[in-house]
């Protein structure tokens, strides 16, 4: 399970990542008591990706923006999800950003460490970018900054970077994670490093040992509006059908089928979560 950002950012906040100031906004009216100077971020607090793309995180500059702008996300659907809490951060201009990650590799039954100097896109468009550290023994202050230095950092940059990793590391120990990820870490002109962007998978077999994770967990599942998938027919005449895992995989899928003179009969997207929206199918 995937928490929230701003619960994700809470555990970063606790074990000593610096993350932004930052407000949860739970309806549109409460915009007006907003304690953040503007400019400020609105972010839709879904668990899952795209929320960019799809319009569920805007930037605005004052109250009777940051109004319409909280209306319009919360009636926003993110993969079938509607957020019941919006996250209001201050906004922040880095000069460079970065993406680390600390995930469990069931393969290999070890942690690993990853990184990229070019963080802020999404992981698969920087995997060809991506630095690998595997943990082969009992975790040392080297891991961390092993993978700094394959990043091609240098300087004041090795150590900054290598404080998040260990960091991001011992939040991963102490609360059984599957994976902590921040992507993007921001860098200021003057060397400053924050964590704008957070995500935080939970071990559902750990639960049982960390009951406030668990708290987080149910949180999720009861404040989240499901939505049911979206249907949309058409007159076809194919005999051809696609299951996909992602719209992006789809529309490849589509576009190739479409090259070899084939006829889609329908197109079926399956969510991790099981839900599927259906983008069309013979009528």
């Amino acid at each position: 399970m995937d928490l929230l950002e701003y619960q994700a950012k809470a555990l970063f906040r606790e074990i000593g990542i610096p993350v932004l100031p930052s407000q949860c906004i739970d309806h549109p009216t409460e915009i007006k008591s907003l304690q953040i100077p503007y400019p400020v971020v609105l972010k839709s607090q879904v668990p899952t990706g795209g929320r960019s793309k799809a319009g569920g995180i805007r930037f605005v500059e004052n109250t009777i923006d940051a109004i319409a702008a909280a209306r319009a996300i919360f009636n926003l659907s993110i993969l079938g999800k509607y957020p019941q809490v919006l996250l209001a951060e201050s906004r922040y201009d880095a000069d460079q950003e970065f993406y680390l990650a600390v995930i469990l590799d069931y393969s290999l039954g070890r942690p690993v460490l990853l990184g990229s100097s070019q963080g802020g896109i999404c992981v698969e468009v920087l995997i060809e970018h991506l630095q690998k550290v595997v943990v082969e023994e009992n975790f040392s202050p080297y891991y961390a900054r092993r993978l700094a230095v394959l990043m091609g950092l240098q300087g004041h940059l090795i150590e900054s970077v290598s404080g998040i990793v260990q960091k991001m590391y011992q939040l991963f120990v102490q609360k059984d994670l599957d994976l902590v990820e921040i992507n993007p870490l921001g860098i200021s002109a003057t060397g400053e490093v924050m964590a704008l962007d957070g995500k935080i998978t939970v071990n559902d077999n750990a639960l049982g040992r960390h009951p406030e994770l668990a708290t987080l967990v149910s949180t999720i599942d009861s404040n989240l509006k499901p939505q049911l998938p979206k249907t949309q027919l058409t007159d076809t005449e194919g005999n051809i059908g696609i299951l996909c895992n992602s719209s992006c995989l789809a529309a490849t899928t589509l576009d190739l089928l479409y090259q070899k003179q084939g006829e889609p009969a329908s197109c079926l997207i399956v969510e991790e979560d099981g839900i599927g929206d259906l983008l069309f199918r013979k009528a």
